[in-house]
């Protein structure tokens, strides 16, 4: 599984660049997340999950419930790239029961779930509920064997959440642990874990370390080969190659990787609506910087309309509120930049969480 935003968001999903610098924790929120390495992008969703719920009925059926429950699980994220979360929390939800009830009580399959339905609930704004699951995994994963090559996966969810509330620092080092289990299984350019290189790298651009993050995306695309040249794992790296060019004002480097990301998104927009909103901000970004306000503010429209879709109203939107209010600003629409501002006022202020208020944030303090 890779785990990219949405993202997104995260990730991530952390559809990360619509802050423009504000409130940088709900950022990295966004991005860590969007896509799965499953050849699923551009297959009728409907067929899939009849699919995946005949596979768990028969498991069920032939008395392996642990099958059943690893079906649902990997349905879930299935759903959640296409921006369905309640679908893919009730999938998620039924695989963790039955993991839970019939699986070992200390397996890496229960903690594989269990970081799937936090990194879930983290992407939507649930974060006391994302925080207890991602805590209850990494307190099962310190009894699995020391190299499991499932680790790198627990590893990789585990960092981008550290990332989520601030703790850059434990990010790096879970992600390194991450790398070395890989290279001592796969080899130093194993395709198998390459998903980490990316993650990684999205962390350290958000710190504000590009020269590092784009070694990374290179790799990432050295090792890929022309493997997944016209995937969304693919538009997400160019996507963050092109955040990059554009942070260090490389504007004709960043319009060729925009160029490839926006194609193979337009070309199939229902497959990662986080990953795609992702871009959409990265290029409302770039025609800011650009001094280009009317083609920043479409870019920024059409993100926050497809986040809105998928996460209603949190404070990952309203970050993306926030950005099209500057937008709206520049274009002296101001009673709208306005309204925009003071909704978006209204959604952080309740939904505040006291896990999120007692995080520090790493951008700030590097600012300082």
């Amino acid at each position: 599984m890779l785990l990219f935003l949405s993202l997104v968001t995260l990730f991530a999903f952390n559809t990360h660049a619509c802050a423009q610098g504000e409130n940088k924790s709900e950022n990295q929120a966004r991005g860590f997340r969007g896509t799965e390495e499953r050849p699923v992008e551009s297959a009728n969703i409907a067929a899939v999950r009849k699919l995946y719920i005949e596979r768990a009925n028969k498991s069920l059926a032939i008395g392996k419930p642990v099958e059943a429950g690893e079906a649902y699980v990997e349905l879930g994220e299935i759903t959640e790239i296409r921006g369905d979360f309640p679908a893919a929390e009730a999938y998620l939800k039924k695989g963790l029961n039955l993991l839970k009830g019939f699986g070992p009580p200390n397996g890496l399959r229960l903690v594989i779930a269990l970081d799937d339905l936090g990194w879930l609930y983290l992407t939507w704004g649930r974060v006391t509920e994302g925080h207890r699951l991602l805590e209850q995994a990494r307190n099962l994963a310190m009894g699995a064997a020391p190299n499991d090559p499932r680790l790198i996966r627990h590893l990789d969810v585990q960092a981008a959440s550290a990332m989520v509330f601030g703790r850059y620092s434990e990010a790096q080092k879970a992600w390194n642990r991450a790398l070395e289990i890989g290279e001592m299984i796969y080899g130093p350019d194993g395709p198998q874990y390459d998903h980490v290189l990316v993650h990684f790298a999205q962390g350290s651009a958000l710190f504000g370390d590009y020269a590092s993050a784009e070694k990374m995306f290179r790799k990432y695309l050295a090792i890929e080969g022309d493997n997944n040249s016209g995937t969304p794992e693919y538009a997400v790296v160019a996507g963050e190659l092109a955040r990059i060019d554009t942070q260090l004002h490389r504007y004709a480097e960043a319009q060729s990787w925009f160029a490839a990301a926006t194609g193979i998104m337009d070309r199939n927009p229902e497959s990662a609506p986080l990953v795609r909103s992702t871009i959409l901000c990265y290029l409302g970004d770039y025609y800011m910087a650009r001094g280009d306000w009317s083609n920043a503010q479409a870019r920024y429209s059409e993100a926050l309309r497809i986040q809105q879709s998928v996460l209603g109203e949190n404070r990952a939107v309203a970050v993306s509120m926030i950005a099209l209010s500057k937008a709206l600003k520049k274009l002296h629409l101001k009673d709208q930049a306005r309204n925009l501002m003071a909704r978006a006022k209204t959604i952080l202020s309740s939904h505040t969480d006291p896990l999120q208020q007692a995080t520090v944030d790493v951008m700030a303090l590097r600012r300082q």
